[in-house]
């Protein structure tokens, strides 16, 4: 008999049993794999073991067993673990440190260690040492078993029977209720794939029960393969062929298409049209230059994977070597991930970056990276293969597994093979079981690559290039709002920049118009449903909700028209023979409604700003011009349209050009201000910085500082540059709107947490508004606010009559709290504030100690007396993440050390130090 055989001869063993529920079938598994390694035990003398312990695991089985040699009476100590990946170096250490402890008892101990398939190659090695080294220590791993069956007669390797000419590979030896079995699959000859499998028994004309190869059929090796008993394979009397459901054939593989242009947001951006990313991009050529294993691109959803998979694959066919980006939507049954590898190998062949062996086999995983090893490379770059767009895969655990099997084998590749994966982090949600555990095994044996979102120099990049494709300068505000609204997502700013050209082309609108009406997600998406007939919608909402669908079971349930028409639309793609939405988000919205992605603008006025405004156009009866509103409140036409902007983003005016035009809901409510309140709150909930705030006042207790809050509030608006100083005003901003709108208590310069029934404070829509005194820092010595507050009495003096020295030196008062603000503008002396006829210290310290940095200036102070005036106004500098020149914060630094005396702090002449000039290190004298 003549038969051509592959040289992947790895032998796989294989435990198959029988049971109603998962759990029975597990416990069968786990006594026919006890009962295996026992009979294995005696060959060498051992008795049946003791007390056994057999656990059984998604991984596979696990066995400790104690026993006793039948002659020597020597005790024996054994572990059995069957995977389906190697075994980790772990499994070695762990088990021969706790023989050696049983050789403190009894020094004659034997130790056996199974490991199926293998140890990985460092803890093989350290396994072979030891044997050298302990003549009562034996590692067997599936090739030394097999080959100890074989040599006891025990197993067959091939049957007499089979036909000739076959192309054999992945042989496997079979543990099943009614003994053990040989089997082999057979491939196609041009494909290389599995076509069926040939199983026989221990001796010639032994027949293997139906049971027994329809376990196999049904299991992980079989993948519903046909089976036949090798010992009728040449007249065909004991074939048991599968059905042939869709699985069986050939997994469809996909390859990720990217864009064709730099705005078409439903495919990621092509390399042609790929912006910055410049440190992820490093990242990426670091792990290509390290030649071999997996990474991971870890990242939320629209932030730009899909992009970045695409760019590597251009830097691998730049740098001579090969890869395939997979679109892992269509990983229907473990088989695909050996059918990947095959595209790509084939591809990468065709390529002429490699030369695959003449035995190729691709019947399975072990196989395919197996011929990978044995693969002639042509040049020393890498084979790389991608999957993308992975959450679907999670749906299936045994899909799932074959993935983490893959990033733990290729780890051992000899060829440089690099492996990569990207799925959502936001969207999956995850429990201690599947996929949790498997995911992180992936991650674990994989480089991760954590990807941000874009910063402000790139979209900086794509503004320019979307006013090259508009032939028109970008208006400072319409920048601003895409920076704003595009949160740094990449498919975000596209879809943006998509509806503004389409906006300024087709239909003549102005950049004012589309500031307002653009930079809405959920009315864009409202847009895209639109103009959709009532069964096109239906069609669309059904294939969000089944995700990815089959074309052929969708177009059974709508006419194929009206598929085309969604597809011409690009509202969905077709990824290989199913469909999905264009993107993952506009699913999202679809099935329920609401947009994933928080608001982002960022507000630099606080509520009592905006006042006069809304209080004037309230009693206009909600609609005037912009000129007529400015000149009402004694304010400018720029000004007003800044003002309205902000109220438009919270929901209380309507766009409407030119004009400002307060919202139906609160106008014609009976209680206005609570309406207002209402809906500003309703807009903040919505906003990043209120998430920021609930994350940061339950990670502190119910609280948070304000300058804590300016730092992390920079960090959630990645696209937008500003100063310190500006997010500092942001900040306060957005606090002053939270307390106004009861979503938070502002207590000195910290954001609590309100309690239950807290409404919000103060009242923009009163019929006359007074400005209140502005008010952000000590900017002056005690001297002239003491002399002031001593003349004060119970009347008070209005703010507006005093001098402008006078009006700094108010300021000061009511910033400590050593002066209120009466309605009208009028400054009176607090209660407690002077004491026998002079200014009350106690009442100084609290006011100083309430503003930023200033607790901790006063702690410094009294640790060290002489504290030069620099340092303390530093304090007091990054307290309230201010912009000051070093000038500006040497003298507030001098000015809080005088008001710090007038608190009582003992204090003697401070340190002198030298302001730095071009940039130079302060130094102390």
């Amino acid at each position: 008999m003549v038969m051509e055989r592959v040289a992947v001869q790895d032998y796989k063993i294989l435990v198959l049993a029988e049971g109603e529920t998962p759990s029975a079938v597990g416990n069968a598994k786990g006594h026919l794999f006890e009962a295996f390694i026992a009979a294995l035990l005696h060959e060498f003398g051992f008795e049946a073991p003791r007390k056994p312990n057999v656990n059984v695991t998604s991984d596979g089985i696990e066995l400790d067993v104690s026993l006793v040699h039948e002659l020597t009476r020597e005790k024996a100590v054994a572990e059995g673990k069957a995977y389906s990946t190697n075994v980790k170096a772990q499994a070695l250490t762990s088990f021969y440190g706790k023989l050696q402890m049983e050789r403190f008892e009894e020094p004659s101990t034997h130790g056996f260690l199974f490991a199926i398939p293998r140890l990985v190659a460092e803890g093989a090695e350290k396994a072979k040492a030891a044997e050298r080294n302990d003549p009562k220590f034996r590692y067997f791993d599936a090739e030394r078993i097999v080959g100890h069956l074989i040599s006891r007669g025990l197993v067959r390797t091939e049957a007499a029977t089979l036909p000739s000419g076959l192309i054999l590979s992945d042989p496997a030896i079979l543990i099943a209720e009614e003994g053990l079995y040989s089997c082999v699959k057979s491939l196609d000859h041009e494909s290389r794939r599995a076509e069926r499998i040939f199983i026989w028994g221990q001796r010639a004309g032994d027949r293997v029960p139906t049971s027994t190869i329809e376990l196999l059929r049904e299991s992980e090796y079989g993948a519903d393969l046909v089976v036949e008993e090798a010992e009728n394979s040449l007249t065909g009397a004991r074939q048991v062929p599968a059905p042939r459901r869709p699985e069986a054939s050939p997994p469809i593989v996909v390859a990720v298409r990217g864009s064709s242009s730099d705005f078409e947001y439903q495919f990621p951006a092509s390399p042609d049209f790929f912006v910055g990313r410049r440190t992820i991009v490093s990242e990426l050529d670091r792990v290509l230059k390290a030649g071999k294993g997996a990474f991971v691109l870890n990242a939320q959803s629209g932030w730009g994977k899909s992009s970045l998979a695409l760019k590597l694959q251009r830097m691998v066919f730049e740098s001579g070597g090969s890869a395939l980006v997979v679109d892992s939507r269509t990983a229907s049954s473990p088989a695909f991930v050996t059918e990947a590898l095959r595209i790509a190998a084939k591809a990468a062949e065709s390529q002429g970056l490699l030369t695959l062996p003449a035995d190729s086999s691709w019947a399975s995983l072990q196989s395919a990276v197996s011929t990978l090893n044995r693969t002639s490379w042509l040049r020393p770059q890498p084979l790389v293969v991608f999957f993308d767009q992975f959450e679907n895969v999670f749906q299936d655990e045994l899909i799932t597994r074959e993935f983490r099997d893959l990033a733990m084998v290729v780890q051992e590749a000899t060829n440089p093979i690099l492996v990569g994966f990207a799925w959502k982090t936001d969207l999956v949600g995850w429990t201690e079981s599947h996929p949790y555990r498997l995911r992180d095994e992936i991650r674990a044996t994989s480089t991760q690559i954590v990807v941000e979102p874009m910063g402000a120099k790139d979209i900086e990049a794509l503004l320019k290039r979307l006013e090259k494709r508009v032939d028109q300068r970008l208006a400072r505000e319409l920048r601003q709002r895409l920076r704003e609204y595009s949160q740094g997502l990449p498919w975000l700013f596209k879809k943006l920049a998509e509806h503004v050209i389409r906006e300024i082309e087709e239909r003549g609108k102005t950049q004012e118009q589309l500031v307002s009406e653009a930079l809405n997600v959920q009315s864009l998406f409202d847009a895209d449903l639109a103009g959709l007939q009532p069964v096109e919608q239906d069609a669309v909402r059904h294939v969000a909700r089944f995700a990815p669908v089959s074309a052929a079971e969708i177009t059974e349930k709508y006419d194929g028209a009206v598929i085309q028409s969604l597809l011409d639309r690009r509202l969905i793609v077709a990824v290989g023979e199913k469909l999905d939405t264009y993107w993952d988000t506009f699913r999202d919205f679809l099935n329920t409604g609401q947009i994933p992605i928080q608001d982002s603008y960022t507000i630099g006025l606080n509520p009592q700003a905006v006042a006069p405004l809304l209080a004037q156009v309230v009693a206009s009866g909600g609609d005037m011009s912009v000129p007529d509103v400015a000149a009402a409140i004694g304010s400018t036409p720029a000004s007003v349209v800044n003002s309205s902007r902000i109220l438009r983003l919270l929901g209380v005016t309507m766009y409407e050009a030119n004009r400002v035009r307060i919202a139906d809901a609160i106008l014609g409510s009976g209680d206005r201000e609570g309406a207002l309140r209402k809906t500003v709150a309703s807009a903040l909930r919505r906003h990043r910085a209120y998430s920021l705030f609930l994350r940061l006042a339950e990670r502190h207790g119910e609280w948070v500082s304000i300058s804590l809050f300016t730092r992390e509030l920079s960090q959630a608006f990645p696209a937008v540059e500003a100063q310190p100083k500006t997010w500092a005003t942001y900040a306060r901003a957005f606090a002053f709107w939270f307390e106004y709108s009861g979503l938070s208590i502002i207590r000195n310069n910290d954001l609590y947490l309100p309690h239950e029934g807290y409404s919000g404070k103060g009242s923009l829509l009163a019929s006359k508004h007074v400005a209140s005194v502005r008010v952000e820092h000590l900017h002056g010595a005690p001297g002239p606010s003491v002399q002031l507050l001593l003349r004060l009495d119970s009347a008070g003096v209005r703010y507006k009559d005093l001098s402008r020295a006078s009006q700094r030196a108010a300021r000061g008062l009511l910033l400590l709290g050593l002066a209120q603000e009466h309605p009208k503008g009028v400054v009176v002396r607090a209660p407690g504030s002077v004491r026998d006829g002079s200014v009350n210290p106690v009442n100084v310290r609290m006011g100083l100690q309430r503003l930023p940095g200033g607790r901790e200036a006063i702690s410094v102070l009294e640790r060290d007396p002489a504290a030069d005036m620099f340092s303390i106004g530093a304090i007091l500098r990054d307290a309230c993440a201010a912009d000051w020149k070093d000038s500006t914060t040497q003298l507030n630094g001098k000015h809080f050390r005088s008001w710090a005396k007038v608190a009582g702090v003992p204090l003697v002449r401070a340190r002198e130090r030298v302001l730095p000039a071009d940039g130079q290190a302060l130094f102390d004298y």
